[in-house]
């Protein structure tokens, strides 16, 4: 087995993630005095168990984690991992390779793992026992270690021999075993209670049993009893069946004459109904006929209306025409006057016109010769008309270049000016937009500390609900079991209760006199002796063996009141009983013996008894006579020195009998008639005493299970801010891909303006060019 690496992370000063390394041989570590050289030792071990703050020099177990400085921030928890190599197998373990590692949170919460499977401490104590490497062996020795050792006590001492002797794993087991043995007979003890209180129940079960084969019995004749009534019924039933449908027969039958009936009804409705049709068809035909014949005779008064109209007209148009006829007849001398007018008017226009026509010709003839004159004019002015057509377009033209230019060069100074602008505008945005993508970036970093620590600080939360839980159902089990014994401590002492109510083991004479005198019947009946007694229960064998059969003597008052009930017994043939009367019972004087100075002596039974003052004597005539001894050879050797006229009674029941014969052997489960009362209040002080057990194991579980509620909703608080900070990541990085992307499109926007305004200035160069030679060929 040989220590191969250490990796130490947030382990008091170890803030990193250190591992050191260890070869065969010897390694030393120097360093000045508080450089973190015993933190070394300290985190070795740590990891292997160590859980006293003292020894790994501190106030608490928080202060193992890593605090913080200044410039950083303090560590969630702290984990270190332990690596060994096991070629050799000196480690009960069945890997070359064995890691242990030991995490603790600020949470309190703590969690070991060999070779990253999580295990109890209880594991790695085992796994390295007796190998002088566990939590308290002796391959540590620290500062002041050998000081100690010497001045320690010698079993101190011995621990740390056993370790190197390798003897110390089987002190280990047998301690263990040791424990569950105990445990064992815990259980053992429990077991046979369970069997005494179940041997308790079996003749009850008998009769229970008995009944319920009675019950089976009777259950088999009620089926038969309930089967012949269902035939019998079955029979009635069908007779009324039959009965039933015979109705149904002449019923249907009356149904069918009834139908029949009903279909020659519909038959004769339908005829009539066709009829009524027929009827309405014809009716309706006269009626159509009576309306076209009214509507021929307003149509023939409305011609002869017309033609009345027409007559009319042509009348009135006669008489006109006729009034026209004699005033055409009065005007034909004027229209031959006017037309005689209108010929000579047109003769005078026909001499106009000829004189017209010549001074046309005239005029004709003139044009003539002045157009012949001026082609040659219009030739030469058009030839100089084309040239100043030219000259005019071609100096429009240079003005149109001119002008073009100009505004050409106006528009590119213009543009150049809004470029100026604009990229000093992008570069500005450029330059915010870096900024917050740095802003951004510190924000994500920030976020992913925040879940980093969320995540942590929520496996610790885990680890800590885990163990809540676990002591929560620790909690629900023990008041489980409490609730159990509970449970059966109250069955037992109902069990006890019934049996002490209805006097079970007790003589049927005498439960008849109890009865009788509980009801009245008999006077002076004090009870059984069994019930005026009470003794310790480690007496209660020892009296109730010296008693024997007088413990169910009937103690009553007076002579008179065990006569009657004596002849009680008699004439009800309700059996023998022996009657103690308190007014004649005295008790012997014994003499003291000098038994009080032997050893095993107890004391006499009568003393050891209590009892109300008016029952002493009894107690003393029954009992004054006996003496308690611890065993049989005490018993033996009291009995001797009396010369064997005493009786003589040991703890456990064995007795010598006046005279020397002895009695004993093993005890037979009896009735318990004196140690049940005893055994009432015993069990009644334990069902007190397991309630506030149970109170208080219930108060437990409340708070743990209030201590889990509260842990799940840190969870879920957790759990909120984890997705809080999620969604801030998330937000986070679209807010980066945004503003990255951004500057992307406002770098290109800059520099196709950069580009546009290198053009921009070529172009304008050119152009001035252009507008200065236009304006050259203007001038």
């Amino acid at each position: 087995m040989l220590l191969s690496s250490i990796q130490i992370q947030g382990f008091k000063s170890f803030a990193d993630k250190t591992v050191l390394k260890f070869g065969k041989g010897i390694t030393a570590v120097v360093g000045p005095n508080g450089s973190g050289k015993s933190n070394i030792s300290d985190a070795v071990r740590w990891v292997l168990g160590e859980q006293s703050t003292k020894s790994l020099r501190g106030q608490s177990m928080e202060d193992v984690i890593f605090g913080g400085t200044e410039t950083r921030r303090p560590h969630g928890y702290c984990e270190v991992t332990l690596n060994i190599d096991n070629s050799d197998r000196t480690l009960n373990f069945d890997n070359d390779q064995v890691s242990i590692t030991r995490r603790y949170y600020r949470s309190h919460e703590s969690e070991y793992a060999i070779n990253h499977v999580a295990v109890r401490l209880k594991d790695i104590h085992e796994l390295f026992m007796d190998t002088g490497l566990g939590r308290d062996g002796y391959s540590m020795i620290g500062q002041g270690k050998i000081d100690n050792i010497i001045s320690s006590k010698s079993g101190e001492r011995r621990d740390i021999f056993e370790e190197a002797a390798g003897i110390s794993k089987y002190r280990y087991r047998k301690i263990e075993a040791e424990r569950k043995l105990v445990a064992a007979e815990d259980n053992l003890l429990r077991l046979h209670d369970i069997m005494d209180e179940l041997e308790s129940r079996v003749g009850p079960l008998k009769e229970q049993s008995r009944k319920a084969e009675q019950f089976l019995q009777y259950a088999d004749k009620k089926k038969e009893l309930e089967i012949g009534l269902w035939l019998y019924t079955l029979d009635n039933s069908k007779e009324a069946l039959r009965a039933q449908e015979s109705k149904i027969a002449a019923a249907e039958l009356a149904y069918k004459e009834i139908d029949e009936a009903l279909s020659d009804f519909d038959n004769k409705a339908e005829e009539n109904t066709a009829f009524f049709a027929r009827l309405t068809s014809d009716i309706e035909g006269e009626r159509l006929t009576i309306s076209n014949l009214n509507e021929e005779t307003v149509k023939a008064q409305s011609e002869i209306t017309v033609i009345e109209n027409d007559r009319k007209h042509h009348e009135e148009q006669i008489a006109r025409l006729t009034e026209e006829k004699e005033n055409l007849g009065r005007s034909d001398e004027e229209t031959a006057a006017e037309i005689e007018a209108k010929k000579a008017e047109g003769a005078q226009k026909q001499a106009e016109s000829e004189e017209l026509e010549k001074k046309l010709a005239a005029l004709e003839t003139q044009l003539s010769s002045l157009l012949s004159d001026s082609e040659s004019i219009s030739r030469q002015i058009e030839t100089e008309v084309r040239k100043l057509n030219a000259l005019t377009a071609a100096n429009a033209d240079r003005r149109v270049e001119m002008v073009t230019a100009d505004s050409a060069i106006a528009e590119i100074a213009a543009r150049k000016d809004d470029y100026d602008g604009k990229i000093a505008e992008y570069e500005k945005e450029i330059s915010g937009l870096e900024t917050s993508f740095a802003e951004t970036g510190a924000l994500l970093d920030k976020i992913e500390e925040t879940i980093l620590s969320n995540t942590n600080s929520l496996k610790g939360y885990e680890m800590r609900l885990t163990s809540k839980q676990e002591a929560a159902g620790k909690c629900r089990e023990e008041a489980e079991n409490l609730r159990l014994d509970l449970e059966a401590k109250r069955r037992r002492i109902q069990i006890l209760r019934e049996l002490e109510n209805n006097m079970d083991g007790f003589s049927h004479s005498v439960k008849m006199v109890t009865q009788q005198a509980e009801k009245g019947l008999l006077r002076g009946i004090y009870g059984p002796v069994s019930k005026l007694i009470s003794v310790e229960p480690e007496y209660n064998t020892a009296i109730e063996t010296a008693l024997a059969a007088a413990i169910q003597n009937v103690v009553v008052e007076t002579e008179a009141d065990a006569k009657r009930a004596i002849a009680f017994l008699k004439n009800s043939k309700g059996g023998r009983a022996t009657f103690l009367p308190v007014a004649t019972i005295r008790a012997k004087d014994i003499k003291d013996g000098g038994y009080d100075n032997m050893a095993g002596y107890v004391g006499v039974a009568s003393d050891l008894v209590k009892t109300d003052r008016k029952f002493t004597e009894i107690v003393r005539y029954l009992l004054s006579g006996t003496i308690v001894a611890e065993d049989i050879d005490a018993a033996t050797a009291i009995a001797k020195k009396s010369g064997y006229k005493v009786k003589v009674v040991s703890l456990d029941g064995q007795v010598v009998n006046p005279g020397g014969s002895l009695t004993g052997g093993s005890l037979v489960k009896n009735a318990g008639l004196l140690g049940r009362s005893g055994d009432i209040k015993r069990f009644e002080e334990e069902v007190k005493r397991l309630s506030e057990k149970l109170a208080e194991s219930e108060g437990r579980l409340q708070t743990a299970e209030s201590e889990v509620a509260k842990v799940q909703a840190d969870i879920k608080a957790q759990d909120a801010e984890m997705q809080t900070a999620n969604e801030d990541k998330i937000r986070a990085l679209a807010e980066l891909k945004r503003i990255g992307d951004l500057k992307e499109n406002l770098l290109v926007a800059a520099a196709q303006l950069k580009e546009e305004q290198t053009s921009g200035a070529q172009k304008l160069e050119a152009l001035k060019e252009v507008s200065a030679q236009a304006a050259k060929a203007i001038a």
